[in-house]
């Protein structure tokens, strides 16, 4: 009697390799949030930022602005000085939705934690939308103002899920 329980709670627990991902995920989760918020509020006052910024945070949104231009989205208005409000509240909204969609991938991840096959779908799901609406927003500028190195972490974080998908039971 004593060896069955043994047997279901090792069954039960979590194996080492998905507790890892899991916690990994976590703190990528907050770490994301926490740049997602900034970049919402930072291109929701575009204005304000660039008016009270320090020269360092300036010339970092001068080579993104830069980067966007080359790939035809203008940025400035005709005066050439004021940024674009229309473009920049794109941006803003942008990031506002990857939080919302962090959160929900969280909830994946929160199920998978506890060995749910459906965390795994709901995971995937939410983080492939993650992935995609910054080109769903802004075409191939997408990846300039995400950065697609940033885009590539999160698909490569959907196949390690991928890979642990046998350990979830329920």
């Amino acid at each position: 009697m004593a060896n069955q329980k043994i047997e279901i709670a090792e069954k039960l627990e979590t194996p080492k390799s998905l507790k890892i991902l899991c916690i990994m995920s976590f703190i990528g989760f907050a770490l994301a949030m926490a740049q997602d918020t900034s970049f919402y509020l930072t291109y929701g006052s575009i204005q304000d930022v660039i008016e009270s910024s320090d020269q360092t945070t300036w010339e970092l949104l001068e080579t993104k602005f830069d980067l966007l231009q080359d790939k035809g989205i203008n940025i400035h208005e005709a005066d050439g000085k004021t940024i674009n409000e229309d473009l920049s509240m794109r941006i803003s909204l942008m990031y506002i939705y990857r939080s919302i969609l962090d959160v929900l991938a969280l909830l994946g991840v929160s199920m998978m934690f506890i060995r749910l096959k459906l965390g795994f779908v709901i995971y995937a799901i939410f983080q492939a939308a993650y992935a995609v609406i910054p080109f769903v927003m802004f075409g191939a500028a997408g990846g300039i103002i995400v950065g697609n190195a940033s885009i590539a972490i999160t698909l490569v974080y959907i196949a390690l899920f991928l890979t642990q998908k046998r350990h979830l039971i329920r």
